[in-house]
This record gives C-alpha cells, structure tokens and sequence, in this order.
C-alpha cells in the first residue's frame, strides 16, 4: 500500500466519529424541533377548547383546566389573561387577580389585560385601583368601548376627567348617547355652554330625536334663550301630531317655562308668543292644551286660559285626567266657580268616576257651601268607601260644624284605611287635643304627622299645642318656633303667644299676638289676651 493511500485510510479513519457524530447531532436537533412543534401544537389545541368552553359561557372550570394543560407548553400572556377571565367568570377574584398579574408582567402593553385587571378591581369595590388600570390604557390607542367605560367609572367622581375622557371619544367618532353623558357633566360643572356645545352636537348627528330636542329647550327656557327656542320650536310643528314626538318636545319645553318662576316673570311676551303658536298647531293634543291653560293661568291670563281649557276637553284624546287637572289648577289659584264648571261638564261624561264628587266638593268647600260638600264627600264615598281623603275631608267639616262624633267616626274610618296617613293624623290630634280628650293618642298621632312631612307647619304647631296642653312647655316653644319658620300665619303666632305667656315672657308673647293680628286683624280673642296685659 503506498503511502498515499495510508494516509487516506487514516484521515477517513479519524473524520468517521466526526461525521457520525454531526449527523447524529442533526437527527436529535431534528428530534427536538418536531417535539416542540408538537408541543405547540397541542398548547394551541388545549387554547382553542379552552376557549370554546369559555364561549360557552357556563363551562369556565372546565375552561381552565384546558388552558392549564396549555400552559405547559405556552406560558404567554394570552393564556395568563384566558385563565383569569375564566377565574373573574367564576368569581374568583383573589385567582383571577393572580393570573391577571402574571399576564401583564410578561406582556405589559396588553390593553385587554389591563382591562381585565380594572374589572377585577371594580368588582372587588377597589374603584380608584380600577381607574388606574385604565388609565394605562389611555397610553395604548384604547378602544372606544374602553375609552367610555373609563369615562363612566369617572363620572360619579370626577367630572372634570369624565369629560375629558368623553371629548376624546367624540373626536374619535361623535356619538349622540355620549354627548347627552356630556351634557350632563357639563351641568354638573354649571358649564352652560359645555351643556349647549354638546346637546348642539348630538342634534347635529340626530336632528329628530325628541329626547335630545327636549333636553336642549329645557337649558333655553332657564337660560331666558327664547329667541333660540322658538327656532328650535319652529322645527318641532307638525311633524307628528301624537304625543311621542312633536307635542313632547313641545310639552317639555312648556314644563319648562313653568317650573320657571323667574323665567315666567321676565319673559311674559315671549312665552304668549309661544302659548299661541302651541295653539295652532297643536290644538288637539290635549296635554300641550292643559300645559298652555295652566301656565296662562301664571301669568294670571284667565281668558287665555280658559280657550286652552276648553280646547283640552275638545280634544280627540280627552280623559277623565283632561277634567280633573283642569278643576285642579283653578282650585289651587283660588277659582273655585271655573273649577265647578269643568268638574260638573266632567261628571257628567264620567258619571261612575268618584273623583269629580271629591273635587267637586273640595270647590262647594271653597265656594262656603259647607252642607254641599258634607253631600259631595258623602256621594265620593258611596262610589268607592276606600277614598281615604274624603273621609278626612268629612272628619274636617263635622269638626267645624260641633258633629264631634261623626268627625271622630270620619277620622276613625280614615285611620282604618292608612293609619299612617298624615293629615287624618294631624287633624284628629287637633281635634282630641282642643277638647283635652285623649292626649297621649292625640301626641302619637301628631308626632307621626310630623315625622311624615317635618317641614309643614300646620303639623308642627299641632304637635307644639298638644305639648301645650301637656304643660311641656320648652318643647312646645321649640316646635311652635319651628312651625313659624316655615309658615306663620296667624294661629301660629297666636299659640305662640300662649306659650310664651305660660312661660312668664309676657312681652314676648304680646309681639306674637301682635304679629297673629298683623295676619288677621279679625281674630278679637287675640286682641283680648293683648288688652289683658294693657
């Protein structure tokens, strides 16, 4: 053998375990690589039916169990935040709260894991933890539907940030339901033009919606911006003549005005300009008819009125309320004769209705017919026995006329009805405490009138008289001195002199009776206690 090929035999010789050797290495890097995509395949298998389960929406434990057989092999974010919905489902929160942390640090720009993590906070009651998690999506090109759940855990607090976050949202794309949400910010902040700005720009997006139209005449009307709204009106004649649009705009904008008492004082020539035009074009709306009826009423504009009046009954739609709101509202400004006239038209379309013989005899009582309303209560209560305020109305009469037993029998029936009903418990206190009959049942009954309505002050002085006549006098100076401040009319002041005189502060109680005559001059026992001390 020469030596050439000696020394071939030798380098073959020597490279062979080289060679078998990388070719080996090639068959395990082989080997590897086919199990791990074997591997990920399966996490990707575990992910996908983990995910179904959760679809599913009742399946998360089983849900969790396959992103976990996921997780052996895929340990991203992904699965992480998989995991903790499906804990946050179950309502887990401490597991939920564990997975969400361990997605976040291994993916920190995930904007649904911080999502995730602010759910989790609300609903552990930690809001402040919360917000802060969605800020840091503020950094991440949020979405709109996070942008708006971040600008509504904002707004029971933060009004400023709430806006903030909602002007944001409408520079992405303008929509009416957050700007209405603005609208209500800027209220808040009693930033009338914010207000404006964005009712405006929800009209732009939704011209006829008549929610948004309304809400837009209400800031008109207490802004005194009539000019404004009667072009807004303008837009609102005739479109629909039913109560769902058109009239709602229009009647919410006559609410409006009338709520208003400044705006009703100022602006009286602007509003008949309106109450003319919301009759003819809507003279057969019966609401906006009795809305114009009564807010001609404010403006002491009987004539007006009562061509609204009459227009409200004639209208297609008319009810038993058409009647009844129209005695009403004469009743409550002291025209008893016009309230009649409607009552008696009424009754006679609705004859089985009880509440025109009630009204009706709420007017005879104002009219001084005594004896025809002690009729009218007693016809109300023949139709229906269950009408706790005729029966009180009945105990009232009987009272004032000496018929102590049918008042007490009225009072008693109406008890029997409501036993909390306020003022069959205030005015049969009175009645027991003015003829010292059972003071301890009379005080009962006062307190609880005055638990019920702690600010009336008819109420509060039969509970101070009833401690008169009980002899606790400090407190009966305590209740009769807060019955005067939210009323005093003349009884007030007269019982407060009493109590005063009781307590020896006689100056005292001759400024109280004073001030009783200052309000009724006719009222000569008031005069005789002033004469006594003179």
């Amino acid at each position: 053998m020469n030596t050439l090929a000696l020394r071939s035999r030798l380098l073959a010789a020597l490279l062979l375990p080289t060679i078998l050797m990388g070719s080996l290495g090639s068959i395990s890097c082989s080997a590897q690589q086919d199990d791990a995509a074997l591997r990920s395949r399966k996490a990707r298998e575990y992910f996908i039916n983990g995910t179904t389960l959760q679809i599913q929406g009742n399946r998360h434990a089983e849900a969790i169990l396959e992103f976990q057989q996921a997780l052996r092999s895929d340990t991203s974010s992904v699965t992480l935040a998989a995991i903790a919905r499906s804990y946050l489902e179950l309502r887990k929160l401490d597991m939920a709260s564990e997975y969400a942390e361990l997605a976040i640090q291994r993916d920190s720009n995930s904007r649904d894991t911080w999502e995730l993590i602010a759910e989790i906070e609300v609903l552990r009651g930690q809001y402040d933890e919360g917000i802060a998690a969605y800020e840091r999506i503020l950094e991440l090109n949020p979405t709109r539907r996070q942008l708006y759940t971040l600008g509504r855990l904002y707004e029971p607090r933060n009004a400023a940030r709430a806006i903030e976050v909602f002007e944001r949202l409408c520079e992405k794309e303008p929509d009416e339901t957050v700007l209405l949400r603005l609208a209500d910010l800027y209220e808040r902040k009693r930033d009338i033009k914010g207000v404006l700005r964005s009712l405006e720009r929800a009209r732009f997006i939704d011209p006829i919606d008549p929610q948004i139209a309304s809400r837009t005449a209400e800031i008109y009307v207490h802004e005194g911006m009539f000019p404004e709204l009667r072009v807004l009106l303008s837009m609102w004649r005739g479109r629909d003549l039913d109560l769902d649009r058109s009239a709602r705009v229009w009647g919410v904008a006559l609410s409006s005005i009338l709520e208003d008492t400044l705006v009703t004082g100022m602006y009286q020539e602007d509003i008949i300009i309106i109450l003319d035009e919301a009759k003819e074009y809507f003279p057969q709306v019966w609401p906006v008819m009795a809305l114009g009826g009564t807010l001609s009423m404010l403006l002491r504009d009987t004539i007006r009125a009562a061509v609204f009046f009459d227009l409200t009954i004639k209208s297609p739609g008319t009810r038993p309320e058409s009647y009844l709101e129209i005695s009403r509202i004469y009743l409550v400004n002291d025209y008893p004769l016009y309230a009649e006239k409607y009552l008696l038209l009424g009754r006679r379309r609705y004859e089985k209705d009880p509440r025109f013989l009630f009204l009706l005899g709420s007017a005879s009582y104002d009219l001084g017919r005594d004896n025809q309303a002690l009729s009218y209560y007693k016809q109300t209560l023949e139709l229906d026995s269950t009408i706790v305020d005729a029966w009180v109305q009945l105990g009232l009469l009987y009272d004032q006329h000496g018929a102590l037993d049918s008042s007490d029998h009225a009072y008693e029936r109406a008890l029997n009805i409501d036993i909390d009903h306020a003022l069959a418990n205030n005015n049969y206190g009175y009645s027991l405490a003015g003829r010292g009959l059972n003071l301890d049942r009379a005080r009962l009954m006062s307190w609880k009138a005055v638990q019920a309505e702690p600010m009336n002050a008819a109420y509060l002085d039969t509970y101070a008289w009833i401690l008169f006549q009980s002899e606790e006098l400090e407190k009966a100076k305590s209740f009769i001195e807060r019955a005067i401040t939210n009323g005093g009319n003349a009884t007030h002041y007269e019982h407060y002199g009493d109590i005063l005189e009781a307590l020896g502060d006689i100056d005292g109680a001759i400024r109280a009776w004073q001030n009783s005559l200052l309000r009724d001059a006719l009222r000569s026992p008031t005069q005789s206690k002033i004469n006594k001390y003179r």
